[in-house]
């Protein structure tokens, strides 16, 4: 597989952090990811994360540990929907979680069709109980602060529920903080963007339907 991405993607700078001999993550590598956040301006974690022994465990180091900004995203959130993370360390640098309704139903313990029936509300609730900027996506994603702040977004397509959308908008977030946006600012230009490369990515395929996260890449 490793050979694979980088033939694919040969802009990607890649970093070894051990773990398991058949290349799982476990609880020792947070270490070295902490390790290597030091020297960067933004830590993402979830995408393509997957769930492994002492994973909360593992989250827990990288929530305490890292002097950067972090955006949560994937089964980062189903490990955090399943800890009592309120019980953590406090942290200096600002937490964007980016969860689908689903993911947000977990993480405020309810169904999908109770997070879907007031949107606003739940995420402005959440956000501000946890310190947390919380972008709810779907249509219309909700973006709400721990200061009570709440926007709307305008832009996306329908095409845009397919995988690795969600993977695109959290790389985007994070670009916008290593650039020096807020969390705040990030998070709400990143959905923008996303959604506005979205609707540019749809038009130009001729089945809106058969579109695919690299096409909104290609459409930033």
């Amino acid at each position: 597989m490793l050979p694979y991405v980088i033939g694919s993607v040969p802009e990607l700078m890649l970093a070894e952090v051990g773990g398991d001999e058949d290349g799982s993550w476990n609880t020792a590598t947070a270490q070295e990811v902490l390790r290597l956040d030091a020297e960067r301006d933004v830590t993402a974690v979830g995408p393509g994360l997957g769930r492994f022994t002492g994973d909360t465990d593992w989250l827990r180091a990288i929530w305490e540990g890292t002097e950067s900004p972090l955006v949560i995203d994937a089964d980062a959130l189903n490990i955090l929907a399943e800890a009592d993370y309120r019980g953590w360390s406090s942290r200096r640098h600002p937490v964007i979680l980016t969860p689908h309704p689903g993911e947000m139903a977990r993480l405020a313990g309810m169904s999908t069709a109770a997070v879907q029936r007031d949107r606003i509300r739940l995420a402005l609730e959440y956000a501000e109980e946890h310190g947390v900027t919380l972008v709810l996506k779907g249509a219309h994603t909700v973006i709400a602060t721990p200061e009570g702040h709440a926007y709307v977004n305008t832009t996306g397509s329908p095409a845009m529920g397919t995988g690795g959308a969600g993977d695109v908008l959290t790389g985007m977030i994070s670009g916008l903080l290593a650039q020096g946006m807020n969390a705040a600012q990030a998070a709400a230009f990143g959905v923008y963007l996303h959604g506005l490369a979205g609707e540019r990515a749809a038009r130009q395929r001729d089945n809106p339907a058969a579109l695919i996260a690299g096409d909104i890449i290609e459409a930033l």
